[in-house]
Parts: structure tokens; C-alpha cells; sequence
């Protein structure tokens, strides 16, 4: 026969059942507040910006720290049994509020169309450059083709009028050097038309609001010529440099040597300059890369060789950001013609002769 169980038996039974329980009655409210219930009533859209090769993760991220989501780990998990890493747009999402579920979240980023298209467009970037950012932003009716058509021709573009700054170029010129380099938010339909607007009127209103075209002029520089010094210290600069310095370097080459007043007929000697050259007589697959021989060899007959022209180039040569805008506008006030950057320690040095230049290199092995 058998014997009967123990009280104690039972009781321990009924306790783990119990147990078991609580546990799935807990997870189930935990599950149904993460994917079922939103983290709040509030209907004030919040906006949300993807960016191209963004993951899901730092979507979910994103979403939880603007309190749109309460976990990140489940919208992740959520967002992969979905499927949407395969269906999503990059662009602004403007539609995502509060009172959405992890699901329905899901479902706008699936399946609708973004608010807005986002084009980033780096400092120091030559038009060609450009033309490929905004190829790459995934704006439907964005034509490279046509970009470059109306930034090299400024008597195509449509609303070359609008401009007073498209004035100083010089007869046959381009929009080198005038487009300023940003994050642009555009509608979804935007065309090479609207990106070049944006960005001119960027250029246009930076320019006004910090008065940096009357600060070149007190340094007798005209506009034209401040942009096409900013693009040179744009590519010139390293992260840390201190942008005026290098202007001031470049400034004094062109106008005075160890005090003496020139006529604006120093030489520069300034490698990216050569590195337009070089790049625009033979069209490479990446730009900017470094000079395989000393400056005045290569292309040596180009306009943009300032080892061997005295002076400015005749434009710009690339897009230069606000802080270089700034540096050439008004330089630093220095008698500093020679600077180089050590490779040893990471600085930038600044000298006042070739004798100072020279020992100063030799400290540092440079030679």
C-alpha cells in the first residue's frame, strides 16, 4: 500500500506551485508594461533622427532616453522577430509620441516614410565630395549629376540671382568654398536645387551674423579671398590646431616677410592646394591623399600650386567649417611664417625665420 503523503510534502508543493505562479503572473505584467502598455498619455510627437548604418540598438537607445520607450533591450528584441534592421528608412521621424506602444513604434519606423532627410556635409570637403554625401543620403530625387552641373556652372543654377555672395566669384568660376558644411534636414523630395539653396544661405547668413566679411576687410582681404584662405586652413588645420595661428602664418606669407610690407606677392607653399591641383588634373577614387613628391613637382603648372604661383589660388578648395571662417577672417596677430606639426609629441609649432623652423624640426627628427 501506498503511504500517505505528509503534510509537509503537500504544503511544500502547493508553496513552489504558488511560486511558479507569482513568478509568471510577475513576468507577464512586466512583459504586457514593456510591449503593451506606452510609457505614457502624452500625444507630443517626439523626434527622432536615424542615421544611415545606425543599429537597432542605438535606435532603442535613443528612443528610451527621450522617454519614449521604457526599455531598450526589449524594443531591440522586439524590432529584430519584426524584421525591421531590413525595412528601415534612415531620415527624421517626427510621428513617434509617449502614448505608442513598443509595437506600433515599430510598425511607423517599418513602414512609413521619414519626416525629413538628413544630408551631413563635412568641413573640408571639395565639391565632388559633396555631390557623394548627398548621393549617399538616400534622397530620391537628388541628382549628383545635377549638383555638380550647377555648382560648377553658377549661370545654370536656376537661383544664382538670390546671391549676393556669388558675385565675388570670378567669371567662369564655381561654388567652391561657398557651400557651407552642415547637417541638413530636407524634405524627403528635396533636389540638388534645394540642397545647393540651403547651403549657400547658410554660408550667406553665417557670414552676416558674425561679421566676418568686415572683419576681413580690416585686414584688407576681400570676401572672396578670406573664403579662399578659410578653405585653405580648413584643410591645413589639425583637431587641436589653433586656426588662427595658421591663418596668421599664411597671412603673413602673402602680405608682409620679417616686417616688410609685400604686395601680396608671397608664396604660400601650402600642400593641400597642391592636392587640389593634383586632384582636379587627374580625378582620383579618394581625394586628399598625401603628396607623393615635394610640392612644386607636382603639377607644377596649375594655378593652385602655390609653391610655384605667388599669392592666393584663384578660389577656394574646399568647404570650410565656421571656426576656419572665423581664423581667416582675422587672423592672430603674429610674425610667424613657418609652422610645422611633430609627429613625437603631436603639437604644432610656430616659427619666425627658417633658422628657428629649421632647429626647431631637427629637435623634433623631422629632417
Amino acid at each position: 500500500m501506498r503511504r500517505p503523503r505528509s503534510r509537509a510534502a503537500i504544503l511544500s508543493v502547493l508553496v513552489v506551485g504558488m511560486l511558479i505562479f507569482l513568478g509568471m503572473l510577475f513576468v507577464w505584467n512586466n512583459v504586457t508594461d514593456i510591449f503593451l502598455k506606452p510609457v505614457s498619455n502624452s500625444t507630443t510627437n517626439v523626434t527622432i533622427d536615424i542615421q544611415p548604418g545606425e543599429t537597432t540598438p542605438e535606435i532603442a537607445n535613443d528612443l528610451q532616453s527621450k522617454g519614449v520607450i521604457r526599455n531598450a533591450f526589449a524594443f531591440t528584441i522586439w524590432a529584430r522577430i519584426k524584421g525591421l534592421d531590413t525595412k528601415l528608412e534612415a531620415g527624421v521621424y517626427k510621428q513617434i509620441s509617449p502614448n505608442m506602444t513598443i509595437s506600433s513604434i515599430i510598425d511607423t519606423l517599418q513602414n512609413g516614410r521619414p519626416d525629413a532627410i538628413l544630408v551631413l556635409v563635412k568641413e573640408g570637403k571639395r565639391l565632388e565630395e559633396i555631390a557623394n554625401m548627398a548621393a549617399n543620403a538616400n534622397l530620391p530625387n537628388f541628382s549628383k549629376t545635377q549638383f555638380l552641373t550647377y555648382t560648377k556652372h553658377i549661370n545654370k543654377f536656376p537661383d544664382a540671382g538670390k546671391y549676393s555672395i556669388l558675385k565675388n566669384v570670378p567669371e567662369n568660376g564655381s561654388m567652391e568654398g561657398l557651400l557651407f558644411p552642415d547637417t541638413y534636414e530636407l524634405s524627403p523630395k528635396a533636389t540638388a536645387r534645394d540642397l545647393i539653396n540651403s547651403m549657400l544661405t547658410e554660408m550667406t547668413d553665417n557670414i552676416s551674423k558674425n561679421h566676418l566679411d568686415q572683419a576681413a576687410q580690416k585686414h584688407n582681404m576681400k570676401l572672396y579671398d578670406f573664403l579662399t584662405l578659410a578653405s585653405i586652413v580648413e584643410r591645413e588645420a589639425g583637431i587641436h590646431d589653433d586656426k588662427s595661428k595658421i591663418a596668421s602664418v599664411y597671412w603673413n606669407r602673402i602680405y608682409t616677410t620679417n616686417g616688410k610690407e609685400q604686395t601680396g606677392g608671397g608664396k604660400l607653399q601650402a600642400d593641400p592646394t597642391v592636392q587640389y591641383a593634383r586632384d582636379t588634373e587627374h580625378p582620383p577614387t579618394t581625394y586628399w591623399q598625401p603628396l607623393a613628391d615635394s610640392g612644386s613637382k607636382i603639377a607644377p603648372n596649375s594655378q593652385w600650386n602655390t609653391y610655384n604661383i605667388t599669392g592666393l589660388p584663384p578660389t577656394p578648395i574646399c568647404s570650410p567649417g565656421l571656426d576656419s571662417l572665423k581664423a581667416a577672417a582675422n587672423p592672430a596677430n603674429t610674425d610667424y611664417l613657418f609652422f610645422f606639426a611633430a609627429k613625437d609629441d603631436g603639437k604644432t609649432y610656430y616659427q619666425a625665420t627658417i633658422q628657428q623652423f629649421e632647429a626647431e624640426m631637427n629637435k623634433h627628427g623631422v629632417r
